[in-house]
Formats: C-alpha cells, structure tokens, sequence
C-alpha cells in the first residue's frame, strides 16, 4: 500500500503524467500545435441511452469552447464554454449563440459537465449531453454530418460569467465529423492481426485538374496462398499530399497478369484496357476525403486471398489538383488489416447509384435539384437470398455541389399490393464532400428480395453559372452509395440511367 502511494505522489509530481483517455474510443485533431496551441477533442457514445460524452485536451490555460454548428460559423450555434480557476474550480456552462456576439448561458443546461482540471499546461473538461433535448437552442446531434465548432483563449479565464467581446477568443476553427458515424462497441484487435498496404510508389501527380490513376498489384504470398479475412482499412497518405488525394478504391481484378503489375497511369488511356477494366469489378475498400480506418463488426469480415481467390487488385486513386502544381510525389494508398481466422459471416459491398454520364443534368442557380436512382423490386428479388441481407454500413457520395443523400426503403404490403415507404437506410442532408467515410449505421437494416431501394442525390447550385454534368471529374457530379452488408451475394453494381430517347424529348420540348 505505501509503495502505491508513492507511485501515485510520483505520478501527481511528474510533468509526464498524462489524463487516462482509453475510455473514448474516437478522436479529432481539431487545432495543431503548429497552428497556435493543439486541440484535441475525444468522445464516444451510447446508442442505447442516446447519450454522447466528450472530452477535449487543449494546450491552454484560459477558457475553452465547443459547439455544434448549422454551418460551421457562430450564429445560432449551440456551445459550452469552460475554464479551470487559479483556485481548482471548474466553470462550465451550456450557452448559445443567437449571433456573431458572446455565447449566452442558457437556462436550460444539457449539457453536463463530468469533470475539469489543468495539466501541465492543458485545459481538460469532460461533460456529456443526450443525442436530443427539448431544448430549442440545442440542436440534435444525428448520424449526419455534424459541424462542429471550436474556440480558446490560450492564456485568459473570463472576467466573468457574463461574456464580452473583452473575453475573445485568440484562436477559433470548425470541422465536419460524424459523431455517430464509428462503431462504438469494437471488439480488441485480434493477436494475429496483420496489413497489407497497397500503395504506389513515388509516382508524380499529373499536371491536371483531375487524374483517376489506376494501377494493378498482384496480391503477396501469403495472402495468395491461405484465405485471410480483412477485419478494417484506411488510408495511408503521402504526409503532405492530403489536398490532393480525394479518393481511393480497391477492387478484386480479373483479367490481368503479372505484365499488367506496376505503378500504373491514368484510367481511361495510360494503362491497358484489361487494367482498366477492373473498375466494373468488386469492390474491396473505399476512402475518401475526410474519411478514417472503417472497422468492420466483430462478427463480419471480407474473406480475402486463398485458393480460386483473384491473385490481383487494382487500386484507383483520384488526384485533384486544381492549381496544377507540378513536381508532386506520392505513395498513398489503402492499408488492409486481416487476420487468419475465419469470422461467422463473409461481408459484401453493393455499389448502386446513377450512371456517371452527362446525361445527369443539373441545371445552374438551383437551391435544390435532385438525382434519382432506384433499385427496383424485380432487381432485389432476382439478387437476393431468401433471408434478405443485412446492411450495416453505408459511404454516400457526391461531389461539390451535393449538400445532401438519402437512401430509401420500400416494402411491398402484402395485403393490399401497395409499396409502403419504411425508416431510410441511410441519410445525410449534412453532407460535406470534404468529409465522406464508411459510417457504420445505427441499427442493421435488412434488405428483403422485392424491396425497392432508392437513392436521392441533392444538389445546389446557386452561383453557379453552367449546366453541371455528371461526369469523373469533381467539377462534374455523382450520385453514389456503397452499401457494406452481408452475408455477400454474388452482385455487386446496380446502375440507373435516364433512357437517352426520353431525355432528348424531355430537352426539345423546353421553351
């Protein structure tokens, strides 16, 4: 008992005794130290009670704020505000934010502090909050997009509880996450863990607006040679390359040989059409901006290698450089984590959307226009086994003009024969084209043969003047889903494309 007590004096005493964060399963960096002082923001969730914690870490000894934000800016914002006292009190409140002017205390506290202290120079505050009050200045914290905002004083505690304009921030930011979006039961890795990393090497990003570099790989003995089971992914990015890959996708490849392995080209004309063509195959993994490593439940996992496995797969790495900066060099690509042992279901990804052609028009200045694609109930009912599948997780996709997806569900009522709309597998009417990754949803949706699965892509174009276009590049658009389920089924595109005939009735009989 006397030696304890002397290791926690000694640990109390030393500057690197640091506050036990292993209870948050999830972190964002929201601020660097480069940047004027690290923030860093923990948290973690129970779906059951509908409640959320969070704890943030930053590198000041004045006031720290958080919030969720309808935009990201300050107006109408809804945030706590805390500090540490020269006397070892904690001050926190819940406030809100009617304007561009100091948060106000709301009479109605949500959010509830857990606890507080300075260490070593960092302010630590942890507190919790229910997913929705009945508080109309809070706003809802969903399985949508959040933005989350964020502020501090690096040196000074308000006067007061009353905020000025005296009590300032000197350093404020905002970041798009999915709070909801993790898995946040995840079984420990398990002992025999390994990866595989699939990257190019030292290639030069073109002088182009917009690349899809494809390259094919053969798969290492070992995976060749015994089935392993990829239990999660996720990028691995050239150090700073990140505003240039925007995505990667990994695909099973068909058709190829060990002439076709290397660092690849570009998709459409650099590399041999049996390389390309791999991009109509199975999809293995896909991350783009913003994204994080994706864990798969720890019953589930992608069967992956062994006998009458494909021994090849092609990545595709999207490159946006816009500035058409040369010289680049990158080595980024995906990181697959498997393991030996066999889990009780093998997962599947089906991607649906609508075709990428520019025959998707959206027409310019638009608040809202809406891309439709549907998987119909003849489709499901030819696909799918008798027990359906189970969707777990879902990777929405637009580009820039996309604010908003939804996927949803239709079943048929057997008593009158009429199509009746079920909870949508999935939404996001937040969306951030800066922030996409593979959320786990927040229950499994079962998918039965005759449903009707349908996706809708919403798209603004205000201050836009042209016609934007479906199309590869950012500046033209998608409309996308990849739904992660199991157990797999042997399908893996469904495409809906508008009739061309239809369409060029459609445009001659505008005015």
């Amino acid at each position: 008992k006397a030696v304890a007590q002397i290791l926690l004096l000694a640990c109390a005493l030393s500057v690197g005794c640091a506050h036990d964060f292993s209870s948050y399963p999830f972190k964002a960096t929201l601020n660097t130290a480069e940047n004027g002082g690290l923030y860093e923001l923990y948290w973690k969730f129970d779906n059951a009670k509908e409640t959320i914690s969070f704890a943030v870490r930053v590198n000041a000894t004045g006031w720290v704020g958080l919030g969720l934000s309808p935009n990201g800016q300050m107006p109408n914002s809804d945030v706590v505000i805390g500090w540490v006292t020269d006397g070892g009190e904690t001050v926190f409140h819940d406030r809100f934010a009617g304007g561009r002017e100091p948060p106000t205390i709301d009479e109605q506290q949500d959010w509830m502090l857990k606890g507080g202290e300075e260490e070593n120079g960092f302010t630590i505050l942890e507190f919790s909050r229910k997913y929705v009050t009945c508080d109309e200045y809070d706003l809802p914290i969903t399985t949508e997009t959040a933005r989350v905002i964020w502020s501090f004083h690096a040196t000074t505690d308000p006067a007061s509880e009353v905020l000025t304009f005296a009590d300032r921030h000197s350093h404020k930011g905002a970041l798009s996450l999915n709070l909801l979006g993790g898995l946040p039961d995840a079984a420990p890795d398990p002992q025999d863990l390994d990866y595989y990393d699939i990257t190019v090497d030292a290639i030069i990003i073109p002088e182009n607006d917009t690349t899809y570099w494809c390259a094919a790989f053969r798969l290492p003995e070992n995976i060749r040679d015994q089935t392993r089971y990829i239990t999660k992914f996720g990028p691995v990015v050239t150090e700073g390359n990140e505003a240039h890959v925007h995505h990667l996708l990994i695909y099973l490849c068909e058709g190829v040989n060990d002439t076709h392995v290397g660092n690849g080209g570009e998709c459409e004309d650099g590399v041999p059409e049996a390389v390309s063509a791999c991009r109509s195959g199975i999809l293995v993994a896909a991350w783009a901006v913003g994204g994080e490593v994706f864990v798969y439940p720890d019953n589930v996992a992608y069967p992956f290698g062994g006998e009458g496995f494909t021994q090849y797969v092609l990545m595709e790495l999207h490159y946006d450089n816009p500035a058409m900066i040369s010289g680049t060099v990158d080595s980024s690509g995906m990181r697959m984590y498997y393991t030996s042992t066999a889990r009780e279901y093998d997962a599947g990804i089906l991607t649906f959307g609508h075709d990428i052609t520019p025959d998707q028009i959206i027409p310019p200045n638009a608040k809202s226009f809406t891309t439709t694609a549907i998987l119909t109930g003849e489709c499901t009912e030819a696909i799918l086994p008798e027990d359906g599948i189970r969707v777990f997780g879902n990777f929405l996709h637009t580009h820039v003009v996309g604010h908003g997806l939804t996927v949803q569900h239709f079943r048929k009522n057997p008593e009158c024969d009429v199509y009746e709309e079920l909870e949508p597998i999935d939404r996001n009417l937040q969306y951030d084209f800066n922030y996409q990754q593979i959320t786990h949803l927040k229950r499994e949706v079962v998918i039965k043969p005759g449903d009707v699965v349908q996706l809708k892509c919403f798209y603004g174009t205000e201050g836009v003047d042209g016609v934007t276009l479906g199309g590869l590049s950012t500046r033209n658009e998608m409309c996308f889903t990849f739904l992660v389920y199991y157990p797999a089924v042997d399908f893996q595109i469904a495409i809906s494309r508008i009739e061309s005939s239809a369409l060029r009735d459609y445009l001659k009989s505008l005015p």
